[in-house]
């Protein structure tokens, strides 16, 4: 059975290491080795210890577990930018069980949350242009490619990305 909860102090090293895998597989094309191989693990690390121990009002952090065990997170900002609306920040799934609802279910949880606590009435997020499955996911949930721009990544390394954008509710397809 799935559970979507807030994330916990508890639920760190599960966060991180979830985080890490993906950036390792997904991104090994995009960033650097040394980071992916040694930086990765105390920057990840320290992001999410942050996050989780100073906690803001407009950050929400999600778990989704199944039987106990953590299996994804997203993390949102609400009313991150003036026009855009709420940032997805963060959507990890386990790549072992991808595809089952579980991305599509947190992104449901988080749009419970901004219709409830958000002034604005969009969402959008940021994604390597090379990350072709998660736009493909985006996509089938109802975002549309707003711009492309680049991404400066934790290595210092530049990299093409998408902003996609659900301009409004109704758009939101989750």
């Amino acid at each position: 059975m799935l559970t979507i909860d807030y994330a916990t102090l508890d639920d760190h090293s599960a966060i991180t290491e979830l985080h890490v895998r993906n950036w390792q597989v997904v991104y090994c094309n995009d960033l650097s080795e040394q980071y992916l191989t040694h930086d990765i693990h105390q920057d990840r690390f320290q992001t999410w210890y942050s996050r989780l121990t100073q906690p803001m009002s407009k950050r929400h952090i999600l778990v989704a577990k199944q039987n106990g065990q953590m299996c994804g997170f997203i993390c949102i900002e609400l009313d991150a930018h003036p026009e855009l609306g709420t940032l997805v920040d963060n959507l990890h799934v386990n790549p072992e069980i991808k595809g089952q609802g579980i991305g599509k279910q947190l992104l449901a949880a988080a749009k419970e949350i901004m219709t409830k606590h958000a002034q604005s009435d969009s969402l959008y997020l940021e994604v390597l242009a090379s990350n072709l499955p998660a736009i493909g996911f985006y996509q089938r949930m109802g975002g549309t490619e707003y711009c492309a721009q680049t991404w400066q990544a934790p290595d210092g390394t530049v990299v093409d990305e998408y902003i996609y954008h659900w301009p409004r509710r109704e758009h939101i397809t989750f």
